[in-house]
């Protein structure tokens, strides 16, 4: 991983469940600039994306991908979609709301009884409609991903291995997914150590690096009266300020805009996408700013080349 100038950039894909669609608009936007990167380091979602991008697939392709898996009948009929009907903002009948209401009653009610409420199976069957059966060492561009070892504590940065396997563990929310029991560790979601792995990328030798943050905002408006209440407003506290400490070390940040979605509502993956398009045009200016000189000239005669082959 070696460019003309000597600087290594790497792109970190932070995680935030579906909200991480907004990452296939920063790539479309990225590649069609020809803004340069050597390294992808992705978190939960960010993992997702990042190694169908690594594996070969161009954003277009993934885009397609999500379209085709959320009208097939394995999506149809899964519960990740069931629960995520909870938070759709759109209007629903009587008997929809109850429907949903009763499914997911019965769902949750597992979790005192299992490791998790989603089946791993409805996840495994997303990752293995996503990406190859490879390596993490196969792909065409080096890639890390980002998990954590429920076990010791510590965060666990993968650039061998299963791809499907590692990404699995790295999008494993504690509660929703159950752990990946992998050689002597028992993973789960990267964001646990960190959302958005600046240092993974640093680690890894990228001394420029773009950060991609697609997490929501800490709302005010907020009722805090139950223990429950408490416990949950302490907990996205934490992530927050673990959040902010760690993207202080990225050259470039760029945050698309979701709004209120919730991390499983998919019926807003269109606005996502153009969320992540948006973001990533407002911060071209900085991006282009960060990159090495060499690398800025590469991209000059580059786009001069496709300019005069069209």
């Amino acid at each position: 991983m070696v460019t003309w100038s000597g600087k290594k950039v790497g792109l970190v894909l932070g995680g935030g469940g579906v909200r991480g669609f907004s990452h296939v608009g920063v790539l479309k936007v990225l590649e069609e600039k020809g803004i340069p990167f050597d390294l992808i380091v992705g978190t939960s979602a960010g993992a997702l994306i990042g190694a169908a991008y690594a594996s070969g697939q161009s954003p277009e392709e993934i885009q397609e991908k999500i379209d085709v898996y959320m009208r097939s009948p394995e999506f149809e009929e899964s519960s990740i979609k069931s629960i995520g009907e909870s938070f759709f903002t759109e209007q629903k009948s009587f008997f929809q709301k109850t429907q949903t209401f009763i499914k997911n009653r019965l769902l949750f009610a597992q979790a005192f009884f299992k490791s998790s409420v989603l089946p791993s199976n409805d996840f495994e069957s997303l990752i293995n409609f996503f990406l190859p059966d490879i390596d993490i060492r196969e792909a065409r561009m080096p890639l890390r991903v980002v998990s954590t070892d429920l076990t010791t504590g510590s965060r666990i940065v993968f650039s061998e291995g299963s791809l499907r396997q590692t990404v699995l563990a790295s999008c494993s929310v504690p509660g929703a997914l159950a752990p990946v029991r992998y050689g002597e560790m028992l993973l789960a979601d990267g964001g646990i150590t960190s959302l958005v792995p600046v240092r993974a990328a640093r680690e890894a030798g990228a001394d420029i690096v773009i950060a991609v943050m697609v997490d929501r905002d800490l709302s005010k408006s907020v009722n805090i009266e139950t223990a429950k209440d408490i416990l949950y407003r302490a907990g996205e506290i934490t992530a927050n300020a673990l959040e902010a400490a760690e993207i202080e070390g990225a050259d470039v940040i760029i945050r698309p805009h979701v709004g209120d979605i919730h991390w499983m509502d998919f019926t807003r993956a269109r606005d996502l996408f153009k969320a992540g398009e948006d973001a990533a045009r407002e911060a071209l200016g900085r991006i282009e700013a960060s990159l090495p000189y060499h690398r800025r000239l590469i991209r000059f005669f580059g786009r001069l080349i496709k300019r005069n082959n069209k």
